[in-house]
C-alpha cells in the first residue's frame, strides 16, 4: 500500500510539475495569450488569502452548532442564487452545439409528442451517449409546463439544481473528511472557481455531471471493510450513480475507478469481489432497463442506422492533430476540428471510420516522432490544466443572446485580461497546492490509504492526453480540486501551526 501511494504521489509531483514549469514557456490557451509570470505572481496572494482565511477559521474557538451550519448554508445558497440569476441575465446564450441539438429535440417532443421536425434528427443515432440528457431535459420541460415555466427557464433550473447539489456535496464531503470549519472554508473557495457559475446558462454534460465524482467520494467515506446491510445499500447507490455517470459523462467514472482500486487494496479479496459484483449488477440492471424502456422505444425513434454510432476512435484521432493539415490555430492541441469530424462521418459505416481513425492516429504519431509527440502532449496539457475559465468564457460567447456589460467584461480586449489573469491564477494556485500537498504527504509516515483523489486526476490527465483537448472536461473535477486544496491547507496547519499552538500552551 505504501509503495503504491508513493508511486501515485511521485507521479503527481512529476507530471504536474512538468505542466507547471512548461506553462511559463508555452501558450496557456489557444484563444488568448497572457504572461504566465504575471499569472504566477497573482496566484501567490490568492494562496496567502486562502491560507489566512483557513487559519482564521481553524482558530475560531466557539463550537459551530447545527443551527449555525444551517444558517451559513442558507446565506451561502442565497448568494449563489443571486450570482446565478445575474449570470443567466447577463450571459444567457441561444442553445448551441450539442446542447442546442439536445434541447431542440426535447422541446419538440415535449410540445408535439414527436421529434420529427427537430434539428439534426439523426443526432442520437450517432451520439447515443446523449440520450439520457434528452430525457433529463424532456422531464424538466414537462414539469416546467405544469407551472407555466418556459422551456429554457426549466432547463436552466435543472442546471442550477445540479450545480447547487454539487456545491452542497463539496461541503458535506469536506465536513466528513476534515470537519465543520474546513467545510465552511470549502464554500468560500467555490467563489474563486468562476466556471462553476459562468456555466449556469450552458446546460450540458459538464455541469449536469458535476455532482457525480464528489458524490462517489462522499458515499465512499461511509464504507468500511465489512459486507453488511449499510455497505450493501451504499454499493447499490454507487452502482446506480455509475449508471448515471456513464449516461451523462463517462469521465466522471474515473473517480469511481480510483475508489474501487483503493478498496481492493485495503480489503480482503472476497469482500472486494462481492462489493464489485453488487455495483456491477446494479449498474447493468439500470442500464438494461433504460435501454429496453426508453432507448429501444419506437415512440422516441432512436433508430440505429447502417453507420451506427459515431466511433469513439474519432476523438482519439482528433486528440492529436496533423500539424500539416489541422494546425488551424483555434483548434490547436486536439480540440474540435470540423475537417476531422466530416472525414469520419463521410464513411459508409462506423466500422470503416474506425479503421481510418486508428490508421490516421498512428500516422500522426509517427509523423511527430517520440520527441515531437512528447512536446505536443506537453502543449496540450498546459492548454487544458492552466485555463482557469475551463472554456466557460468561450462557451457563453459562441451564440450570445444579447450584448451585456458582464459579457463585454469577459470578452472585450480592453477588460478581458483582468479576469483571465485572475482565473488562470486560481488554476495556477491549485497546481501549486496539488504539487506542494503531494510533497508534504510524501514526507509523512502515515500513508495508510492510497491517494485516490490524486489517482483520479492522473486518470483524467491520461484520458485527455489521448482524447479531444478541451479544458471543459475538467469542470466536473472542480469539486475534487477543492477537496485537495482543503486537504493541503489542513495538512500544513497540522504540521506547522497546530504543533506550535500546542507547544505555546
Amino acid at each position: 500500500m505504501k509503495i503504491i501511494n508513493k508511486i501515485i504521489l511521485i507521479s503527481t509531483i512529476t507530471i504536474f510539475s512538468w505542466i507547471f514549469i512548461f506553462s511559463f514557456f508555452y501558450r496557456s490557451n489557444v484563444y488568448y495569450s497572457e504572461n504566465s509570470f504575471i499569472t504566477f505572481l497573482i496566484s501567490i496572494p490568492i494562496i496567502l488569502l486562502w491560507t489566512f482565511i483557513f487559519l482564521k477559521l481553524k482558530k475560531y474557538k466557539k463550537d459551530i452548532s447545527i443551527k449555525k451550519e444551517v444558517i451559513i448554508l442558507i446565506i451561502y445558497f442565497i448568494l449563489v442564487s443571486i450570482i446565478q440569476y445575474i449570470t443567466l441575465k447577463q450571459l444567457d446564450v441561444i442553445p448551441h452545439s450539442d446542447y442546442g441539438v439536445i434541447y431542440d429535440n426535447a422541446l419538440k417532443y415535449a410540445t408535439t409528442g414527436s421529434r420529427t421536425n427537430a434539428m439534426y434528427i439523426e443526432y442520437f443515432q450517432l451520439f447515443p451517449n446523449n440520450i439520457f440528457m434528452f430525457f433529463m431535459m424532456l422531464f424538466s420541460i414537462k414539469v416546467g409546463m405544469l407551472f407555466h415555466i418556459s422551456a429554457l427557464n426549466s432547463i436552466h433550473l435543472l442546471n442550477m439544481f445540479f450545480i447547487d447539489l454539487s456545491l452542497l456535496l463539496i461541503y458535506l464531503t469536506v465536513r466528513k473528511l476534515f470537519g465543520k470549519k474546513e467545510a465552511i472554508f470549502s464554500l468560500i473557495i467555490t467563489f474563486f472557481f468562476q466556471a462553476l457559475f459562468i456555466y449556469t446558462p450552458i446546460v450540458y454534460s459538464d455541469t449536469l455531471s458535476l455532482f457525480i465524482g464528489i458524490l462517489f467520494v462522499y458515499l465512499y467515506t461511509f464504507i468500511d471493510n465489512k459486507i453488511n446491510k449499510k455497505n450493501i445499500i451504499l454499493f447499490i447507490l454507487i452502482g446506480l450513480l455509475a449508471f448515471i455517470g456513464k449516461s451523462i459523462k463517462v469521465t466522471s467514472l474515473i473517480v469511481l475507478i480510483a475508489l474501487v482500486f483503493n478498496y481492493f487494496l485495503k480489503n480482503k479479496l472476497k469482500n472486494s469481489v462481492i462489493s464489485l459484483l453488487i455495483i456491477g449488477i446494479t449498474f447493468l440492471s439500470f442500464n438494461t432497463i433504460f435501454n429496453k424502456v426508453f432507448v429501444s422505444a419506437e415512440r422516441f425513434s432512436f433508430n440505429i442506422t447502417e453507420y451506427g454510432s459515431y466511433p469513439i476512435t474519432h476523438w482519439i484521432m482528433m486528440g492529436i492533430e496533423d500539424k500539416d493539415v489541422d494546425n488551424s490555430g483555434r483548434n490547436t492541441y486536439g480540440g474540435y476540428n470540423v475537417n476531422d469530424y466530416e472525414k469520419t462521418k463521410s464513411f459508409k459505416t462506423g466500422k470503416e471510420a474506425r479503421k481510418y481513425n486508428i490508421e490516421e492516429y498512428f500516422r500522426r504519431v509517427k509523423k511527430y516522432g517520440v520527441v515531437g509527440y512528447t512536446d505536443y502532449l506537453t502543449h496540450k496539457n498546459v492548454n487544458i490544466w492552466t485555463d482557469g475559465y475551463y472554456f466557460s468564457n468561450i462557451a457563453v460567447n459562441i451564440t450570445p443572446d444579447k450584448k451585456t456589460k458582464l459579457r463585454d467584461f469577459i470578452t472585450k480586449d480592453e477588460t478581458k485580461y483582468y479576469n483571465i489573469y485572475f482565473n488562470n491564477a486560481v488554476a495556477c494556485a491549485f497546481l501549486i497546492m496539488l504539487i506542494g500537498g503531494s510533497i508534504l504527504k510524501l514526507k509523512t509516515k502515515k500513508l495508510k490509504d492510497i491517494d485516490y483523489l490524486r489517482l483520479s486526476l492522473i486518470g483524467i490527465l491520461i484520458f485527455l492526453s489521448l482524447w479531444e483537448g478541451r479544458s471543459r472536461y475538467l469542470v466536473n473535477f472542480i469539486p475534487i480540486f477543492i477537496v485537495i486544496i482543503v486537504e493541503f491547507l489542513n495538512n500544513v496547519y497540522e504540521k506547522y501551526f497546530n504543533r506550535r499552538i500546542k507547544h505555546e500552551k
